[in-house]
């Protein structure tokens, strides 16, 4: 049934419904919604109102369903519109149809006149109501937020994909053909994938776990609630809408480092001599192709090539010197090594930090040394922290003693390398300090640390899985827990913090106060 007129009433609220629904006819201007100029027989711009002008001919019926999308979307009902059938202004029909024939014969009483013009009228509206469209959606987008969690995508994989960084409504779906958020376009999907998808695109809004996924609907479309998964039932019965592991969201794999970046002067001497040879054999292949391409242009009497000239690196006054490790000559360092003997395994300074590595079963007897000896006199254990090296092959972890000489004003670092399972010996009988210092430790590596007085974790629950600071540790995702927090700016964005700082794979169990 052509519409031919469509007119806005008193009232409109500037919600840009129908323009998001109907741009072709609608305009929302700063107060008020406009019937547009190119879809008027008058060519004006207005409400319509009052003069309620005609639609243009090829507009009547090709934008029926849109329009009457856009009244049912209106949320205060000021869209009117006029079709060929009654010539008066109705809503979309959702009547019976002995209640149509009703409301049709009081306004036309002609119709009634005739039992076979009866017939025909109530044939006419039986076709209407039966042949109404579909339910559907009409197109569906992406807001701010998403934690790129795969769980749309593996509900509805016809509509969604997820990216590295974010969720894409697929090119295929939408008619303008564009592949992205559809945060802005607002593209309309496909009318027959609206309909066939209906249910996987509300399931999929339904259990995203951020609700960033909006979607326009036409038609009384199926209401479903939002899911609980176990990432919210934690009860025994609970079962996940989907699988949440690392084959089914590759972007949630966690890229561990393919170097060792350990300060060491061995290992910058080394790798300044494998940079050598690398270089002395770059450059003997250039003389190497050189002599061919001579031999080749003298044969063939050509010129010859020019002889290749050994790249000098060049120096700019402006470029930064990077801190190098060089050999150790301040005298800390040296007793070290006198007392310690085989015990220190390297020692080297590096802007202006000494730094004395030994072996771990000799860290107790290190600290000893630097804390009583009168020659060194570190009387405060300033930080002890760690660091993870998973590709590393002798060891995995490096234990670092930061300790301050305050009578002196002299800095030292004591380190250790460790492997996987190595317990280390206690720093609290000698700096009582390191108590929480090593819990800390043992709470981010799960480096445990032997008669410790009370080797417990100290930043996060007793029953939390993993190790924050290890490099395996996996960090892209929804929150490690289900935390409640207060619901004004503050918390909300607290709370999606943790969600993206989190993996939905571990520490899903909500903690409860005693």
């Amino acid at each position: 049934m052509p519409i031919t007129k469509v007119w806005i009433e008193e009232g409109c609220i500037v919600c840009n419904a129908c323009e998001a629904e109907c741009p072709d006819v609608f305009h929302v201007t700063a107060d008020s919604c406009h019937i547009k100029a190119d879809a008027r027989i008058d060519g004006q711009e207005d409400e319509n109102r009052s003069s309620k002008s005609v639609l243009q001919n090829g507009l009547q019926s090709s934008l029926e369903t849109s329009i009457i999308a856009a009244a049912v979307a209106c949320p205060v009902n000021v869209i009117q519109y006029e079709q060929i059938i009654s010539q008066i202004p109705i809503e979309p029909p959702k009547i019976e149809v002995e209640v149509a024939i009703e409301v049709i014969t009081s306004v036309v009483p002609m119709v009634a006149e005739t039992e076979p013009a009866l017939a025909k009228v109530q044939s006419v509206i039986s076709e209407t109501i039966t042949s109404a469209p579909k339910p559907r959606i009409t197109e569906v987008w992406i807001d701010e937020g998403c934690i790129v969690c795969n769980a749309c995508e593996a509900e509805c994989p016809e509509v969604f994909h997820v990216t590295a960084d974010s969720c894409h409504i697929k090119a295929d779906v939408r008619l303008d053909g564009k592949e992205n958020e559809n945060r802005f376009e607002k593209s309309k999907i496909k009318q027959v994938l609206g309909e066939s998808l209906v249910e996987k695109i509300i399931s999929a809004a339904a259990g995203c776990p951020v609700d960033v996924i909006k979607y326009g609907v036409f038609g009384d479309v199926p209401k479903i609630e939002k899911k609980l998964d176990a990432v919210h039932d934690h009860s025994p019965d609970a079962v996940r809408s989907f699988v949440w592991d690392i084959a089914a969201a590759p972007n949630r794999v966690v890229v561990m480092p393919k170097t060792i970046p350990l300060p060491s002067l061995r290992t910058f001497l080394a790798e300044q001599e494998a940079q050598k040879i690398a270089d002395e054999a770059k450059w003997q292949k250039q003389l190497a192709d050189y002599e061919i391409n001579k031999t080749k242009a003298l044969g063939e009497n050509k010129e010859p090539p020019k002889a290749p000239v050994r790249p000098a690196p060049k120096k700019d006054d402006n470029d930064m010197i990077a801190p190098v490790p060089a050999s150790a000559d301040a005298p800390e360092l040296l007793y070290l090594r006198e007392k310690l003997g085989a015990s220190v395994q390297e020692i080297f300074q590096q802007s202006g930090e000494l730094v004395c590595q030994v072996a771990p079963e000799a860290i107790l007897e290190a600290l000893v040394l630097c804390k009583d000896d009168p020659a060194l006199k570190f009387e405060m254990l300033v930080d002890e922290t760690a660091t993870h090296y998973p590709v590393a092959d002798e060891f995995k972890f490096s234990i670092v003693y930061h300790l301050t000489s305050l009578s002196r004003q002299r800095r030292l670092r004591l380190r250790i390398l460790i492997p996987e399972n190595y317990d280390v010996e206690s720093a609290v009988s000698v700096y009582p300090g390191a108590n929480w210092l090593e819990r800390e430790v043992f709470d981010m590596f799960g480096i445990r640390f032997k008669n410790h007085p009370d080797l417990r974790r100290i930043l996060c629950p007793d029953d939390w899985e993993g190790y924050p600071l290890r490099k395996e540790y996996p960090t892209l995702g929804l929150g490690q827990r289900e935390i409640d927090f207060r619901e004004d700016r503050s918390g909300v964005l607290m709370r999606l913090s943790l969600e993206k700082a989190g993996n939905l794979n571990i520490n899903l169990k909500k903690p409860e106060a005693n």
